[in-house]
């Protein structure tokens, strides 16, 4: 309660400061004549921006003080807010003789923040893209470029380099600022290329680059003053101060859309785990007791060493249904041979379990391959007079790791619809968690009279 009154005070105070200085900058406008010359436009654009900024940075700031992705947001129209702020202040007074001083004081501050723009820009993109050596070699040069141009602003006092205001308030035509336009292409190209050499999607990486190449084009292009005099800066701005923001926002909110999608998915992917373990339990925890009590009477040894092993099975079980991420294959192996170690108790003359195992250092869902074993046994192997054998195997191709279960049992015929609606529920939540969890594939290979074949294939 206490942290929450703490911000709506904090977001109170900077709403209030950023008005004053909106109304600040709209009574310095309208005094000095707003409409006194051609480049009336852009002054109006600048104060109708802070407006908008305003509004757009105070409901931020109440909506939502996490230091997440709308926090750096928030920062960066803060700075965007600022480079308005001395862009309007500049144009209040821009052409009047006995302001040239205080106009070349005004460009710099402007000109400064007009660049920390990149990396306020950058800082909030960063928070949509993984740590890499490319995103932490980016931050470095945006970093370095920032202060270099803050050094080039203070030698402009002494020797013009980006502009020079001439006695009568207006730039001089004589300076070529090629330093600003060298650097806004530097920034460009890093930001791309963060971009596209990130994992984002096709269109996330076009929705970033549209929203970082519009500005950078319109500043470029506003520094040549033939061109500023035609009015393409006005267009600049509305993109800049309107349109960019409203993209970078609808930008977070699909990204938080689809996290959330992403979070529920799991979840769902957990239950269906659960499900299943609810579902395969009960018979095989009976058939197990039943059999360990037998033992208790005809061999104690063996009964003893059947509970072990059936109580590291309940616990494997039990880690398993919490885990949501995937296991490595030797996990379920482990898992699998606690598993037949039992059953072979209950059949020990119509059973056989053969294992050819060529590698285990790969994901699997946990639970995935052990309701293949227990269905080739229950339903394939167990049913057939003279029972027979599953083999379990695992090797790998050059493009995939490869998980096989095949018995020599009854087998069936996969184009008829089986009754067996529990088993068929097992097969499909397997088939479902392994495309969704590991991006595999399950199939199954059935013949009656010879057997059945499961395989798994996981992409490397």
């Amino acid at each position: 309660m206490f942290r929450r009154k703490r911000q709506v005070r904090t977001s109170g105070l900077v709403s209030a400061v950023m008005s004053l200085l909106t109304l600040f900058a709209i009574a310095v406008s309208v005094r000095n004549d707003i409409f006194r010359d051609s480049m009336y436009m852009v002054r109006i654009v600048d104060l109708i921006g802070l407006v908008f900024l305003t509004f757009l940075s105070g409901y931020l700031c109440f909506k939502d003080s996490r230091i997440g992705a709308m926090g750096y947001f928030t920062l960066f129209l803060f700075n965007l807010f600022i480079a308005v702020f001395f862009s309007a202040l500049t144009g209040s007074v821009y052409g009047m003789p006995e302001h040239s001083r205080f106009i070349a004081v005004l460009t710099g501050i402007d000109y400064f923040f007009s660049m920390t723009f990149f990396l306020t820009l950058w800082l909030y993109q960063k928070r949509f893209l993984e740590e890499t050596a490319v995103t932490r070699m980016v931050t470095v040069l945006i970093s370095v470029g920032v202060i270099i141009y803050f050094a080039v602003i203070l030698v402009n006092i002494f020797r013009p380099v980006l502009f020079l205001v001439t006695d009568g308030g207006i730039y001089s035509d004589d300076i070529e600022d090629y330093i600003s336009i060298i650097l806004d292409l530097f920034f460009l190209i890093a930001l791309s290329a963060a971009t596209l050499f990130s994992k984002l999607s096709k269109t996330r990486k076009l929705s970033f680059i549209c929203c970082i190449f519009s500005p950078v084009l319109f500043s470029m292009l506003s520094l040549n003053m033939d061109i500023l005099s035609r009015y393409v800066s006005v267009w600049g701005l509305m993109t800049t101060v309107f349109m960019m923001p409203v993209c970078l926002m609808f930008f977070n909110t699909n990204d938080e859309l689809e996290k959330d999608n992403l979070r529920y998915e799991k979840e769902q992917v957990k239950l269906q785990v659960a499900a299943m373990i609810s579902q395969m339990q009960p018979h095989f925890l009976y058939n197990s007791l039943a059999v360990i009590e037998a033992l208790c009477e005809e061999d104690p040894g063996l009964a003893a060493r059947a509970i072990g092993e059936f109580s590291e099975y309940l616990r494997e079980n039990i880690d398993f249904a919490n885990k949501s991420e995937p296991v490595s294959f030797s996990e379920e192996l482990n898992h699998i041979k606690t598993y037949v170690w039992l059953e072979k108790l209950r059949f020990p003359n119509k059973l056989n379990i053969e294992f050819d195992i060529g590698c285990t250092s790969f994901p699997v869902p946990a639970l995935s391959v052990q309701p293949m074993v227990e269905n080739a046994i229950k339903h394939g192997v167990c049913k057939k007079k003279d029972g027979g054998t599953v083999r379990i195997g695992s090797f790998e191709t050059d493009e995939h790791y490869i998980v096989s279960v095949v018995d020599d049992g009854t087998g069936f015929d996969t184009a008829v619809h089986t009754d067996d609606r529990r088993k068929h529920l097992g097969i499909e939540n397997t088939r479902y968690r392994v495309r969704e969890m590991v991006g595999g594939s399950l199939t199954i290979e059935s013949t009656p009279g010879i057997g059945t074949r499961v395989t798994i294939r996981i992409p490397k």
